[in-house]
């Protein structure tokens, strides 16, 4: 009698494998990109924290990330004062209102640097209150 495996054996081990990555594949692709989207939320936290200490100071928040930050918007973010990820950052930052009223900032995707956010995820958001929301496609 001959050691081995057979053909029939090999294939459904082959089949089986093929399953399991074919369950395993999308699951990781969601995972990776809101591992990508938690990025987005961490840096506009602390644009929150800084227009707070802002409004603070001046007794309104300000109108534009670049009030905030000299050079969080000419792209310099090596000298930006918060803690940013390595690398081209994923995400355009806006303060989009400020003044005495309110203040909203929002994070979009930039199809530029990552195109696996721009297809999912539509943007992120954070009010005067610091809550934090993201808007899926």
């Amino acid at each position: 009698m001959r050691k081995g495996f057979t053909l029939i054996e090999l294939m459904i081990v082959v089949v089986i494998i093929g399953i399991l990555a074919a369950l395993a594949i999308p699951r990781f692709m969601q995972a990776s990109v809101k591992a990508k989207a938690r990025e987005g939320n961490m840096v506009l936290k602390q644009i929150w924290t800084a227009a707070s200490s802002y409004y603070e100071e001046n007794g309104v928040f300000p109108g534009a990330v670049d009030d905030l930050f000299a050079n969080l918007g000419s792209g310099n973010w090596n000298e930006a004062p918060i803690d940013i990820p390595s690398g081209e950052p994923r995400f355009v930052y806006n303060v989009r209102t400020g003044g005495a009223d309110g203040f909203f900032a929002s994070a979009l995707p930039d199809a530029a640097v990552d195109r696996s956010l721009d297809s999912k995820l539509d943007s992120i958001y954070i009010d005067i209150d610091g809550v934090i929301k993201d808007a899926w496609k």
